[in-house]
């Protein structure tokens, strides 16, 4: 009985500190600031750019480096609600966020398939980052603007041997710009700011709550043995 209430105690300890860490990371991210947007009523918010994509696990960590602060952008219906969104920031001095008004995004050419088996690239080019993610025909715009032409690679070398105008990504998350810089090292997965899917992300903090929930359980049975 001692060592589940001592056992109890450290989690609850732990999960205080996760819990912190998480409420201060959404603060960082923009969540308060869209929830007060939320909480006021304001219609014609789409949500996040990555609430709006579908991405296969195999392809999630390069497209969200390749995408970067902009899957973090506000869409929205249009300039209106935008400016409407702004005002209430400012009123409720709840931070700062970028809107994408649906209507003002520029066009994208509706032809951005590029063949995976083309002549023009060798073995490790897989495809656009834009064709491996799914959304509705309505973000067309949204994700031309937050991908452009970026394309994947399988690694870094295959990548470095194509003489390639457009800015490239591979699987591990190195990225090659058009200016020439690379961007790359370990893999921090955790501390990206903004994942596809994160509203279905399991909470780090869910299995500290279940393992409380069985210690729970445990003392009090044993109050009544």
């Amino acid at each position: 009985k001692l060592r589940l209430s001592n056992e109890r105690l450290s989690l609850e300890k732990d999960l205080s500190r996760k819990e912190s860490r998480k409420e201060a990371l959404n603060e960082s991210r923009g969540s308060y600031a869209l929830r007060i947007l939320l909480e006021g009523g304001l219609k014609g918010i789409h949500g996040y750019v990555a609430q709006l994509g579908e991405v296969e696990e195999k392809y999630r960590y390069a497209l969200e480096i390749a995408g970067g602060n902009r899957l973090g952008q506000i869409v929205v219906d249009n300039e209106i609600i935008a400016a409407q969104a702004i005002e209430i920031l400012k009123k409720k001095k709840a931070g700062r966020l970028t809107f994408l008004p649906i209507n003002r995004m520029k066009k994208s050419l509706q032809n951005l398939a590029i063949a995976r088996n083309t002549n023009n690239y060798q073995s490790g080019f897989i495809d656009k980052a834009i064709n491996l993610v799914k959304f509705d025909s309505i973000y067309q715009d949204v994700f031309n603007y937050v991908f452009g032409e970026t394309q994947v690679f399988s690694d870094l070398a295959s990548a470095k041997v194509i003489k390639n105008k457009n800015r490239v990504v591979t699987l591990s998350g190195e990225l090659l710009e058009v200016s020439g810089a690379i961007t790359g090292g370990s893999r921090v997965n955790k501390d990206l700011a903004f994942k596809f899917g994160s509203s279905n992300e399991e909470d780090e903090t869910n299995p500290i709550k279940q393992r409380l929930l069985v210690i729970n359980e445990a003392l009090v049975k044993s109050e009544y043995d």
